[in-house]
């Protein structure tokens, strides 16, 4: 597992459900095929962050062979259930050389039968 090289947009969406699911969506840059299994890691906290940013690590598996070296777009998503919503304000995407924020009240929210 390694860091994506670059996050791109950050994208959060809160389901109507409950217990509540909030949706983070993530785009990043690479520098070469061959990655797989991208993903947000959740960093953990004894105790929630004050500022009610919950950071994450934009990680992917990195090729295990030679490959093309073109700069490539990743996606990942992760569905959070039934996030602190009391304190929470927003996420904090971390890459290898840069982070991006994305704040709840940007939020979408959309009706989850």
């Amino acid at each position: 597992m390694a860091s994506v090289m670059k996050v791109v947009d950050v994208q959060l969406t809160l389901l109507k459900s409950y217990p509540p699911q909030l949706h983070i969506s993530a785009i990043g840059l690479v520098n070469s095929g061959g990655w797989t299994n991208p993903r947000l890691e959740p960093r953990i906290y004894l105790q929630f962050p004050p500022d009610g940013i919950q950071d994450f690590d934009f990680v992917a598996d990195p090729p295990q062979r030679p490959a093309i070296q073109p700069i490539l777009p990743i996606a990942a998503s992760e569905l959070w259930e039934n996030p602190p919503l009391d304190k929470l304000k927003g996420v904090r995407i971390h890459s290898a050389n840069n982070s991006i924020e994305a704040y709840l009240e940007s939020a979408k929210s959309l009706a989850v039968a």
